[in-house]
């Protein structure tokens, strides 16, 4: 894979920012072992997945501590990872616009820098975590730009995360308070994932695919059997898996690759 880490300034967000971006390129494996290795050509466009951070990370989490260069190598996939501090991917309230850097100018600045395809149905976004919340959100926000969505032990259900919080079963989310204008009013808005979901239903647009993965002893397990019953009713096209492991980098490792299978990746470059 090619590596790139782009630093630059962003106009959404008021200061300079960076992203750690990975496009596949031949490699010595490949070509030792007579491999396919031509699909880096002039003119080419490659699938893409944004890859987002969990609370607390940043945009080097993903490759310092998992393979995902080797599973996107393996799948012909680039893959972009940008910084999202502590936001649940929100314009917040007290804070910077994360979701319309993401969304908009973020897509605009790297499919102009790389050979990425620009099409729905090539465009993905997966997260863990905080991270699992915001690819839900940025699937249904942006429905016309995302073709499926993965989360892992995604905080998705964000009201019965509130609940939960009120009634002392865990800790308030890390700076939820600083991207919600009130965490009281997020019911029935845009920030509550359902609702979202429901008015894109309105709107008769063509819903994103949702592959859903938590591990069976993960704090957020609840509030993924929460979330997985209203996909459900809303209708929405769901994969849920669950399997033993906790809120950790050894089950995102492993089920980020059962994601990238699900995905409909063509494991090739594009001819656009």
């Amino acid at each position: 894979m090619g590596f790139f880490q782009v630093n630059f300034f962003s106009q959404a967000l008021g200061f300079d920012t960076e992203v750690n971006v990975f496009i596949p390129t031949p490699n010595s494996d490949e070509i030792l072992n007579h491999k396919k290795s031509d699909y880096l050509r002039r003119g080419v466009k490659f699938q893409t997945l944004y890859l987002l951070h969990g609370a607390f990370g940043d945009y080097t989490d993903w490759m310092r501590m998992t393979s995902i260069e080797k599973y996107a190598q393996a799948h012909k996939i680039a893959v972009v990872m940008p910084s999202a501090s502590n936001s649940y991917y929100q314009d917040m309230f007290y804070g910077s616009a994360y979701l319309t850097y993401l969304t908009e100018e973020l897509p605009e600045i790297v499919t102009k820098m790389f050979p990425l395809s620009t099409k729905r149905e090539n465009t993905f976004v997966a997260g863990l975590s905080m991270g699992g919340y915001g690819a839900v959100k940025m699937a249904f926000q942006c429905p016309q730009q995302y073709a499926a969505c993965i989360s892992l032990s995604g905080a998705i259900d964000i009201i019965k995360v509130y609940e939960d919080v009120a009634n002392h079963l865990m800790d308030a989310p890390a700076g939820w308070g600083f991207a919600f204008e009130d965490t009281e009013k997020i019911r029935n808005s845009e920030a509550d994932l359902f609702q979202l979901i429901e008015n894109c239903k309105q709107k008769k647009v063509a819903l994103p695919k949702v592959f859903q993965s938590c591990g069976t002893e993960d704090f957020l397990y609840q509030v993924n059997l929460s979330a997985k019953e209203k996909f459900e009713k809303l209708g929405i096209d769901l994969t849920y898996e669950e399997h033993p492991g906790i809120h950790d980098w050894d089950y995102w490792d492993t089920h980020i690759q059962r994601g990238l299978d699900w995905l409909p990746l063509k494991n090739d470059s594009i001819e656009e």
